[in-house]
């Protein structure tokens, strides 16, 4: 089971980067955004394909399965794909939190 330290460093870096997008100017979160985009988009990656229905379960889930059956796993899969879903596209797009230029346009 994950420590509460993880999930408070987890938690903080999250907090930062998201103060950081509410409180910088715009050139300085488009040199960050590539970045810190890019870590973002391979945790969420990792973290959905942690959440597929997986037809050879890993080991340690061979025993979960047995005791809650195939339904305990859909749930849980479906539950991470419905989150994502619900906040990356049902979702309108997040309101710009300050006056965004165009990175290399017209001053």
């Amino acid at each position: 089971m994950m420590g509460n330290t993880t999930v408070e460093i987890v938690s903080d870096y999250l907090d930062d980067l998201e103060r950081l997008l509410q409180h910088t100017d715009a050139a300085s979160v488009a040199v960050m955004a590539p970045t810190e985009l890019g870590r973002t988009i391979c945790a969420l990656r990792a973290i959905l394909a942690d959440h597929c229905p997986d037809p050879q379960p890993h080991p340690r889930a061979r025993s979960i399965r047995r005791l809650w059956g195939r339904a305990w796993q859909q749930v849980c899969s479906s539950r991470a794909w419905q989150v994502a879903y619900q906040h990356l596209i049902a979702a309108p797009p997040a309101a710009p939190t300050g006056p965004i230029d165009v990175v290399g346009g017209p001053r």
